[in-house]
């Protein structure tokens, strides 16, 4: 059973409230992707998680009371996202479908192909009508599972309609042919954003922006590169700012081309340094658009920083221990009204549970 606890950050003196189970994981979503409800009271966590195959139950729970509502059972950690108007979309194979987080009822958005696989997280557009998926086909050449031929594809589909609009097939070359984190544009519902994935010191063109209307894709961030014509800039984990005006991802420590920290590029590929303070992994932003929240990735435990988009100021809110592996990263973000943050974060006995920190209580 889900329950409420609090106690103080032994680094910052913040105060933090935690939900969680004893002795079971409990995850928020992940950080391009809204666990709250419109409130900004109730959200979305997945708890009595399986660590071997990540499987679990979704509830949502009042953060003031710890009433809790259970609205599905047995599904992966990874998969959900919530919209302004408090519909929880999830994916479970070739299926998208929604549950409205206060009923609990259940309708089908659409279904692949059998092929095919929706892939996570899901992102939403802020007025809830469009949803931003990518998902794998699969074309089989024979009956050899080693010669089948897998696609990975860019798309949306309409929260009301359920028309699934296929954007585009980026087909990057092997070794590393992933085309993955697929997010829409938060108010255009014909921009998507997808990523170059694989390892960050081999993909010297992570970030792609496609337009719908055309099928043109551009690289959005030209990664820097040294003499030799090798790429210095190691990048990932993007998210769009709420008003869609571009993406804040983290350049990271490892790269040989310094300072590293958190940036932010607009439509236009224009690059702006916001934060190096601290040894930043993911980053997420406010809906109102004035901070930034980003963690850091350290042996066995991660620092939660709160940063001033304008001043480029930053605040330490706490140093919790991390599991490392998933679902167990922090992945800071955001609730509706921009005044909570919340992360993953392991206790003493590395069982995971959310933590939520009221950003109010901060002073720079």
């Amino acid at each position: 059973m889900l329950k409420r606890t609090s106690f103080t950050d032994r680094t910052s003196g913040l105060p933090i409230l935690a939900i969680g189970c004893e002795g079971h994981d409990t995850a928020h979503h992940y950080m391009t992707a809204m666990t709250w409800l419109s409130d900004s009271r109730h959200l979305i966590v997945h708890t009595d998680i399986d660590r071997q195959t990540l499987t679990g139950n979704v509830a949502r729970v009042d953060s003031e009371t710890g009433k809790v509502q259970v609205l599905e059972e047995g599904l992966t950690w990874g998969r959900g996202v919530v919209s302004c108007d408090d519909v929880l979309y999830l994916f479970d194979k070739n299926e998208l479908y929604a549950i409205d987080a206060w009923s609990g009822e259940r309708r089908t958005i659409c279904l692949l192909e059998s092929n095919c696989t929706f892939m996570g997280p899901l992102s939403i557009t802020n007025n809830g009508k469009m949803l931003g998926v990518y998902w794998q086909e699969h074309q089989f050449k024979s009956s050899e599972p080693a010669l089948r031929e897998t696609y990975w594809v860019i798309g949306t589909v309409n929260t009301e309609s359920g028309e699934i609009r296929e954007a585009i097939r980026p087909g990057f070359a092997e070794p590393y042919p992933i085309a993955n984190h697929a997010m829409i544009n938060p108010v255009d519902p014909d921009l998507l954003f997808y990523s170059h994935e694989g390892e960050t010191e081999h993909i010297p063109d992570r970030l792609w922006t496609v337009d719908a209307r055309t099928g043109a894709a551009r690289n959005i961030f030209s990664q820097k590169k040294d003499e030799y014509g090798q790429h210095v800039e190691y990048v990932g984990h993007e998210i769009w700012a709420f008003a869609g005006s571009g993406l804040y991802f983290v350049k990271y420590p490892h790269s040989p081309d310094q300072p590293s920290g958190v940036l932010f590029v607009d439509q236009h590929g224009r690059r702006e340094f916001i934060n190096g303070d601290y040894k930043y992994w993911h980053v997420g932003v406010s809906p109102d658009g004035r901070h930034a929240v980003a963690d850091t990735q350290e042996p066995g435990m991660s620092k939660i920083v709160l940063i001033d988009t304008k001043t480029k100021n930053s605040k330490l809110l706490c140093e919790l221990p991390c599991r490392g592996v998933h679902p167990g990263h922090p992945h800071p973000s955001f609730s509706p009204d921009s005044r909570k943050i919340t992360f993953t974060f392991s206790d003493a006995n590395d069982v995971l549970w959310v933590g939520i920190i009221d950003i109010r209580d901060c002073n720079y």
